[in-house]
């Protein structure tokens, strides 16, 4: 387990009292984690779907423990809207293993720590007592993948533009390059990004810049004052 203080800041100050959701559609997976949540003395609710996080008053003074499969494009979605809708509490990932360009895509998702489920013995508690106490978790052997991707600034103008719902031909129009171009700069933003699809790259791309969200990108839009 590798706790990040997400650049010298505390992002979440939490309560004395807190109070734990767990959402985990596997029965099995669901009392796995209420049990091991339990035995160290930190109770907590258990439903099957996010839906039903509506029954409750849910804070800054809540973490939510999420169960989700990060290098599923559907599941991703639906920790986004989980974020989207849940300002407050801080979200703890259970995911099935993953690799390195998934943690990155999780904390963009909204998430503040990410467990694999074989670790769930050893690292849930302490994950979520780091979260508690305003830190980010993720797994130590992959705390390299939470370094931003480094995109080019041609690979930012297209992704920019793949958001607007272009086609790489009408994104090679608008750049002045060739469609074989933009083809070859689709194909690195996949590969730094973690991504098989020009979806899951704009979900992405949005993750890394919600200002973007919402709203029309100019095509002549000056990216670079974008962080990578």
């Amino acid at each position: 387990m590798s706790v990040l203080d997400n650049g010298g800041a505390i992002t979440h100050a939490r309560a004395a009292a807190c109070e734990l959701i767990v959402i985990a559609e596997p029965v099995r997976l669901r009392r796995q984690i209420a049990s091991v949540l339990e035995a160290a003395g930190s109770p907590a609710e258990a439903i099957a779907r996010p839906q039903a996080l509506a029954e409750y008053v849910v804070g800054a003074a809540t973490i939510v423990i999420f169960a989700c499969d990060v290098d599923r494009p559907a599941e991703m979605t639906a920790l986004r809207r989980l974020r989207r809708d849940n300002r407050e509490p801080a979200i703890v990932v259970i995911s099935p293993q993953s690799t390195a360009t998934a943690v990155r895509r999780t904390l963009d998702a909204g998430a503040d720590a990410l467990v694999f489920e074989p670790e769930i013995p050893l690292a849930l508690v302490a994950s979520v007592r780091a979260v508690e106490s305003g830190q980010s978790v993720v797994p130590r052997r992959l705390r390299a993948g939470v370094e931003r991707p480094n995109l080019s600034h041609r690979e930012r103008q297209v992704l920019a533009l793949v958001c607007e719902g272009r086609t790489n031909a009408e994104i090679a129009d608008a750049l002045f390059l060739a469609e074989s171009t933009i083809k070859s700069h689709m194909a690195s933003i996949f590969t730094k990004l973690g991504v098989h699809s020009r979806k899951e790259a704009g979900a992405a791309f949005l993750d890394l810049h919600p200002e973007l969200a919402g709203r029309e990108t100019e095509t002549e839009l000056d990216l670079e004052e974008m962080q990578a």
